[in-house]
């Protein structure tokens, strides 16, 4: 059994792994899992391409294939709130939001409009789902490093303006804006394995000005050796 470590684009994972112990060497190819012993523990390395669809294939492909016990999705996003979560820092997804499915109406997206949830069960999936990553960490035996944990939104394009920054807020109150992390949930709580999303931050949301895409990576290669290593002790995030 393998932890799987996914990031959209190769700078993103490549950056995450940097001072890990039997990280080095060149990454797979997109949709492409290699295995690796990285810092003692078995690991599965993807990179998947980026935004939701190509989130999906490769979630679907790596869990219908791969003898994986954990998923760990690490890269950068955006922030919708810079006094919690300001450029820089770190952020933990504690549940994952699609906010464009359901029926598009003049007030904006009913997620329950359609009538057909995106997943049906024990617990109905419509536009949120709930994330533990806590409890997830403790089951992969890893140690969540300090950051902030708050709602993540998934979206197809990229929020660059303030009409669509206000409608999110309002709908979703979000922590951080992402391309992956809700179909990675889906597929994780469907196979009924552990998720972690950890990300740097990137940028304000809503403005294409004052990115620090270096510190964002930078933050993220500090964080990731401590949810790689295992029988670590788990200790909560602020």
């Amino acid at each position: 059994m393998a932890l799987l470590i996914a990031s959209a684009t190769a700078m993103e994972l490549e950056a995450a792994l940097s001072l890990c112990e039997g990280a080095a060497g060149a990454l797979p190819e997109p949709g492409t899992i290699e295995r690796r012993t990285i810092l003692g523990r078995e690991t599965a390395l993807l990179v998947t391409g980026v935004g939701p669809v190509n989130a999906a294939l490769a979630a679907g492909a790596a869990l219908a294939s791969e003898n994986i016990d954990g998923v760990l999705l690490v890269g950068v996003a955006g922030t919708f709130d810079t006094a919690r979560a300001p450029i820089g820092s770190l952020a933990l997804a504690d549940s994952e939001i699609f906010p464009e499915y359901g029926l598009r109406t003049p007030e904006g997206v009913d997620p329950r409009g359609l009538k057909f949830p995106q997943h049906a069960g024990d617990v109905e999936v419509w536009d949120t789902l709930a994330l533990d990553p806590e409890g997830d960490a403790a089951r992969i035996g890893a140690e969540l490093p300090q950051c902030t944990a708050g709602p993540s939104v998934t979206v197809a394009g990229v929020t660059a303006c303030s009409q669509t920054r206000e409608r999110i807020v309002a709908q979703y109150a979000p922590l951080t804006e992402n391309m992956e992390g809700f179909p990675w949930a889906l597929a994780a709580m469907r196979a009924a394995v552990p998720f972690i999303e950890l990300r740097g931050v990137s940028n304000e949301v809503g403005s294409r000005t004052g990115w620090n895409l270096q510190a964002a990576l930078e933050t993220l290669a500090a964080a990731v050796p401590r949810l790689i290593r295992p029988g670590r002790t788990l200790a909560k995030g602020t």
